[in-house]
């Protein structure tokens, strides 16, 4: 097996040290943090961003994170326009279709009392109040789904027209064009 030999730099040390601890030999850490290098490397020079999306609602939410690139985002009302839906498509690194999809109060519409649910106000004096029997299902919550889908034609069925359109034509187009300008 061929031998390198790594010249670390003092300041550097503590940081080897502690590599030591967390995995089982130097060599097989330094590898593998090399691979996770060239790999976020090559992705980023394929025009692929690293992408954090949060999921989950009240309260119990998460991260989720992989590799791609927004090809549309779609911001839709509910019919009683009590509730937006906010749409981003992603394509995955693997080629997929990340669908990030978040349903939240629609603030234009909540910022003005008298939209607000009858159990949840009433007027007193000429100015709104909290009712005693306020409950925290009135107010609407935010929640976060992400879907992944293999094809095109799986995605079809699972956002609306428009934006299917839009993400159809996006897709098409290279995630990232070198300019020499």
């Amino acid at each position: 097996m061929p031998n390198k030999t790594i010249y670390v730099a003092e300041d550097d040390l503590p940081l080897f040290e502690q590599a030591l601890e967390l995995g089982d030999n130097l060599s097989a850490t330094i590898a593998k943090a090399l691979r996770m290098y060239v790999e976020a490397e090559r992705a980023k020079r394929e025009g692929f961003e690293e992408i954090t999306v949060r999921v989950g609602h009240h309260g119990h939410r998460r991260f989720k994170r992989f590799r791609g690139y927004r090809l549309a985002r779609w911001v839709t009302t509910t019919a009683d326009e009590r509730r937006m839906e906010i749409f981003s498509v992603f394509k995955t690194r693997g080629g997929r279709f990340a669908v990030h999809r978040k349903k939240s109060p629609n603030w234009a519409l909540w910022a003005d009392p008298e939209n607000w649910p009858d159990e949840f106000t009433r007027r007193q004096g000429g100015r709104w109040r909290e009712c005693a029997g306020w409950r925290h299902d009135v107010w609407p919550s935010v929640e976060a789904t992400l879907e992944v889908y293999e094809t095109l034609e799986e995605l079809r069925h699972h956002v609306p027209p428009e934006l299917f359109e839009l993400v159809k034509e996006a897709s098409n187009e290279p995630p990232l064009e070198e300019l020499d300008i």
